[in-house]
């Protein structure tokens, strides 16, 4: 089965003007500056605290640059680059509502005859796909090689036609969803949010370059690091006993060590052994006790008192 998901919505800023790259290099963790057209990062957008007003992709383009991520993150993102560019050239544009995003699983790519980059880094790059010429993004959503392929919103419906009649099934937001958190990889506005400094999210290998020089949280993000202190960390747990809320927390030793904030059943998609007998697969945060796989913990649904285990497992990412 070829898995492709439909995703209404994502956030989508255009930046464009001969100072574009510097400024997205002052408000991002990712070496920006040394993207050629058609490359593209992980990336946080910071303040100058440190904390995260975004997480998604940014990829350089002929005219700018693009950035994608999850939904609800534009507006506040484009404040923040008007906040500080003064006589820069750069100007960012919400692009939200011009395009919807189908989401192709790794591995599945091929069986729609979508020509992938050489390698699994993020990218962007032209192709004819359902009856249409379209951006395709590589990103890490699902898991390396995932693919965005980013569809103006006036020929969705003809692109999902073209798919219905190749007996492709167009998933929905949901089964998305479910994909992304068994794959480990956090969704900005669920997950993480403005209370998160950048190392929270796990996702330092990917997203944050420690040589790029000086950007606002800079000083924040660089001192974590070398202290090696971050106190809580997103993890991928399993679930035993009964489907907990979003919220729920996990106790160790009288003490609260973990908190779920994606929580999806797991009678689908169950790729390890360590997962086999789970109930749920959730995202949340743990702190340093419970970095580490194999750390469990004990949680009570507040509403019914049923209670459940929860076992950090690696990620997939």
């Amino acid at each position: 089965m070829t898995n492709i998901y439909y995703l209404p919505k994502l956030s989508i800023i255009d930046v464009r003007g001969a100072d574009s790259a510097a400024i997205l290099h002052n408000v991002t963790t990712n070496a920006v500056k040394t993207l050629d057209v058609g490359q593209g990062c992980e990336t946080f957008v910071t303040e100058i605290r440190g904390k995260t007003l975004g997480h998604g992709y940014l990829f350089r383009t002929t005219d700018g640059f693009r950035y994608l991520g999850a939904m609800n993150q534009s507006d506040v993102i484009m404040q923040h680059m008007d906040k500080y560019t003064i006589r820069e050239d750069a100007v960012p544009t919400n692009a939200d509502d011009q395009f919807q995003a189908l989401v192709i699983a790794p591995g599945d790519a091929a069986n729609l005859a979508i020509t992938l980059p050489d390698n699994s880094a993020p990218a962007c790059w032209q192709q004819q796909f359902a009856g249409q010429e379209l951006t395709m993004y590589q990103v890490d959503f699902l898991g390396p090689s995932t693919v965005i392929a980013l569809v103006p919103s006036d020929v969705m419906d003809s692109v999902c036609g073209s798919l219905a009649q190749k007996d492709i099934t167009v998933l929905p937001e949901p089964d998305f969803h479910r994909a992304r958190v068994h794959a480990g990889f956090p969704w900005y506005g669920i997950d993480v949010d403005d209370k998160n400094l950048p190392q929270e999210a796990d996702r330092d290998a990917a997203a944050v370059s420690f040589t790029k020089g000086c950007y606002l949280g800079q000083e924040t993000v660089a001192r974590l690091d070398a202290l090696g202190q971050v106190q809580r960390k997103l993890v991928k747990w399993s679930i035993v006993g009964i489907m907990p809320p979003v919220g729920a927390t996990l106790d160790c030793d009288g003490k609260t060590v973990g908190r779920l904030t994606s929580i999806v059943d797991s009678s689908s998609i169950v790729d390890s052994s360590s997962e086999a007998s789970a109930i749920a697969i959730a995202l949340g945060f743990a702190r340093r006790s419970h970095f580490e796989p194999g750390a469990t913990a004990q949680g009570v649904d507040a509403e019914t008192g049923q209670s459940f285990t929860g076992t950090v497992v690696g990620s997939d990412t």
